[in-house]
């Protein structure tokens, strides 16, 4: 299996657009970090409810772990381009990356870690859920 380039748009599988709000700028003019956090997470989520209802299983999904490397500024206006895709599968969880891009110039990847959780805690992924997750990993 080969780890997909998150910088390049042609290996992600799932997309949205975000539009940047003037409130996502900090003083110089240019998209803050936080910002950019909740712009990957509308990819992420945009992931999540493609393939949730053959992972919940009754469970919930948590955020484990996230990891984003900021690449380039963004300024209002701009329409953010957001694909995301699965990149690894363990046990209870599953781990999405994401890039966001600005026209054609990639501002930002993400790698986000989620747990499935049940009652008492992290619960092992369903065998229908695993087949289903791993069509999703890349060859």
């Amino acid at each position: 299996m080969t780890t997909p380039d998150l910088h390049d748009p042609d290996g992600l599988t799932r997309w949205v657009t975000s539009p940047v709000r003037i409130s996502d700028t900090d003083l110089v003019g240019h998209v803050n970090n936080v910002a950019m956090a909740a712009h990957v997470e509308a990819g992420r989520v945009a992931y999540i409810s493609h393939v949730s209802s053959q992972v919940r299983d009754g469970g919930g999904l948590v955020l484990r772990r996230l990891e984003i490397d900021f690449l380039g500024e963004v300024f209002y206006p701009a329409e953010l381009r957001i694909g995301s895709r699965l990149l690894g599968l363990g046990r209870t969880s599953f781990t999405v990356g994401t890039g966001v891009f600005d026209g054609g110039r990639c501002v930002a990847t993400a790698t986000g870690v989620l747990v499935l959780v049940g009652e008492d805690g992290p619960a092992p992924l369903s065998p229908a859920a695993r087949t289903a997750l791993e069509a999703e990993l890349p060859d």
